[in-house]
């Protein structure tokens, strides 16, 4: 029975692929985040358009925050990552909606940078991470 079980774990491509190549250590969203962030600011700090102002800050305030936190829980299932970071990215806006009244300083300006420095530092936290996990001194597992 014991040789039955080692044979179906030897045989899976899945079990002997190192974490570096599984679908969470890409890092193009972690990159796309950081640019979105930063082009959305910047969109809304030159005044841009606003048809375009008014379709891309909501998209990126419903979705960008969360879903980079969201990434770096590494859950394996994308539609269940999708569902957590949205529902993530609605709870950060209304905890810093909430935060700016009961300062005092309400701010659609500084609501929006919070909530990009929130979904900035969790993707530069993930594009650290999986940088420092390709190291080859870095143990990735016991053998």
């Amino acid at each position: 029975m014991t040789e039955i079980v080692e044979s179906a774990v030897d045989a899976d491509p899945r079990a002997s692929s190192s974490p570096a190549d599984s679908p969470s250590r890409t890092p193009w969203p972690a990159l796309v985040t950081l640019l979105a962030g930063g082009g959305v600011l910047a969109l809304v700090v030159s005044d841009g358009p606003s048809i375009l102002r008014a379709v891309s800050v909501p998209a990126y305030i419903a979705v960008a925050p969360g879903l980079a936190c969201a990434r770096l829980i590494r859950i394996p299932d994308g539609l269940s990552r999708f569902v957590i970071g949205v529902a993530l990215s609605l709870a950060l806006g209304v905890l810093v909606a909430q935060g700016m009244i009961h300062l005092h300083r309400w701010s659609p300006l500084l609501g929006l940078s919070t909530l990009t420095a929130v979904a900035s530092l969790a993707s530069l936290t993930e594009l650290v991470r999986n940088r420092l996990g390709q190291h080859p001194w870095r143990e990735v597992g016991a053998e």
